[in-house]
């Protein structure tokens, strides 16, 4: 006699589209360009609350490579780059106010470039390593230097006062504390399916 076992319901997991990713790519860029016109004083040193949001974009930027690849995690930067730019020039006719382009083209051009750079890192420790925490860590300060760097030049319009640098090392360092945390949730391997992104 057969025995009648009941038949087992599987329940595949949803797959959370790229677009839920780019969208949070893009409020978290929105979040720290708002955050930069709040001054944050450390010490002597007068940085914003932008510090704290800036590590977050590289972590769901990886989040993206892993999941989706390269070429999706390029459009995505390229998607969330376009719509933070629009967000600032309403933003600004909303509230009858003069943008400010250098500042601007600054958090701009920082954040393509640093993203970019990123990408092309960790998608490369991805496919050929064991994606190390201290090289993703690496990456994560090196693209901060890069974009703080950017962002401060265009921010002070290319003038380095007296406290350019010390500002400038006291927002890597914060955000390096930060980067410290975020690896601990970055350490997934990517898998056969998602390399071919």
């Amino acid at each position: 006699m057969k025995r009648n076992s009941p038949k087992k319901r599987v329940v595949k997991g949803q797959e959370v589209s790229i677009w839920v990713y780019i969208l949070l790519l893009t409020s978290v860029t929105i979040l720290g360009w708002v955050l930069g016109q709040f001054d944050l004083p450390i010490g002597k040193v007068a940085s914003t609350f932008a510090i704290f949001v800036y590590p977050f974009r590289y972590f769901i930027a990886n989040i993206i490579t892993k999941k989706y690849g390269y070429k999706e995690t390029m459009n995505g930067i390229s998607y969330s780059a376009c719509l933070f730019l629009l967000f600032a020039i309403a933003a600004s006719l909303l509230a009858q106010k003069e943008i400010d382009y250098i500042p601007l083209t600054g958090e701009l051009f920082g954040y393509i470039v640093s993203q970019m750079i990123n990408l092309c890192i960790y998608y490369y420790l991805l496919i050929n390593t064991d994606t190390n925490k201290f090289a993703v860590l690496a990456t994560y300060v090196f693209v901060m230097l890069i974009d703080n760097l950017i962002n401060m030049l265009f921010a002070s319009r290319m003038i380095m006062l007296d406290s350019f640098w010390k500002t400038y090392f006291v927002n890597i360092l914060v955000e390096t504390i930060i980067s410290i945390v975020l690896i601990q949730f970055d350490h997934k391997k990517l898998t056969n399916k998602e390399a071919r992104g």
